[in-house]
């Protein structure tokens, strides 16, 4: 079967994946829509599955398409990568493509990429954006890894995940100039600044709300990034919950303080990626992340 495989099938497949219209990626590809066609419908056979639900418009990777696309887009990346390098060109570098939670991005993912001392035939792409759009891009094909929260979904086949570290999400208080903290725990009425609902950290602070009916929070922030609602409450005005490895710092300066270690939150961090076989630099790197240090 593999044997029959073409490899411009191959380039066909992820034009119409990158499209969604047999027109388009038929223009793309430079051959008229009936020969684009019949060259998918070929694919499709010395497969044994169908890689395009066709009964949709637009045309929608199957379950079975979506593995098989990333896989074609990384193993075309490879060979483009491995053909350079033996015809002695160093221009081509294979490209690594992540993407972050918006916390995690700003705060961890430079110093990963700092300690990452892998080959120089690399660049990374590296997009913050929410989880639910990171997980369409990797189920597509469109991402290599995903550096996020805990999420069941991707917790199961045909992804596999590996922890990278354990946190632990704080209430904490901005303080006067004598370290000494602004709000406290048992005050009538406290404002907020807060994740958004959808968002993993959110939906963890809002049990932990739900669990202390005696304290009215007045909700006057909310934002998906740390570092935003970081600096807003630093600003005297507000109270909120904080990941542990973004405000060390400003627990020893005592500028911040833990307001009620009971309502810490425990949290952990995990990098994603699909079970298919990745380019030859993505595998490397999946190993450097599996073999660092994982303490959190």
């Amino acid at each position: 079967m593999l044997s029959n495989l073409e490899v411009k099938w191959l380039y066909d497949v992820i034009a119409l994946e990158e499209c969604r219209s047999f027109t388009l990626a038929a223009e793309k590809r430079n051959i008229s829509q009936s020969s684009f066609s019949r060259r998918i419908q070929s694919l499709e056979s010395n497969l044994g599955f169908s890689v395009f639900n066709r009964n949709v418009n637009p045309p929608q990777l199957t379950p079975q398409g979506r593995i098989f696309v990333g896989y074609a887009r990384n193993m075309l990346d490879d060979m483009d990568f491995q053909i350079s390098r033996i015809k002695g060109e160093d221009k081509l570098k294979q490209s690594i493509r992540i993407d972050a939670a918006p916390s995690l991005s700003v705060l961890l993912l430079p110093d990963l990429l700092a300690e990452y001392r892998d080959s120089p035939d690399k660049v990374f792409f590296v997009e913050s954006i929410n989880v639910n759009d990171a997980v369409f891009n990797l189920k597509e094909g469109k991402s290599d890894f995903i550096l996020s929260f805990y999420n069941e979904e991707l917790m199961n086949y045909p992804f596999i995940n590996h922890k990278i570290f354990d946190s632990s999400l704080h209430l904490v208080s901005p303080c006067d100039p004598d370290g000494k903290p602004l709000f406290s725990i048992n005050d009538s009425l406290l404002p907020l600044v807060k994740y958004a609902n959808d968002s993993y950290m959110g939906r963890q602070v809002n049990q932990v709300i739900d669990r202390i009916p005696n304290t009215t929070f007045l909700l006057t922030f909310v934002s998906s990034m740390s570092e935003l609602l970081k600096r807003m409450i630093l600003k005297g005005d507000a109270v909120g919950w904080l990941p542990d490895y973004s405000i060390q710092r400003e627990l020893e300066e005592k500028r911040l303080a833990i307001m009620d270690p009971g309502l810490t939150l425990k949290i952990s961090a995990y990098v994603y990626r699909s079970g298919a076989r990745l380019n030859l630099t993505a595998e490397r790197f999946w190993r450097y992340m599996k073999e660092r240090n994982t303490e959190g």
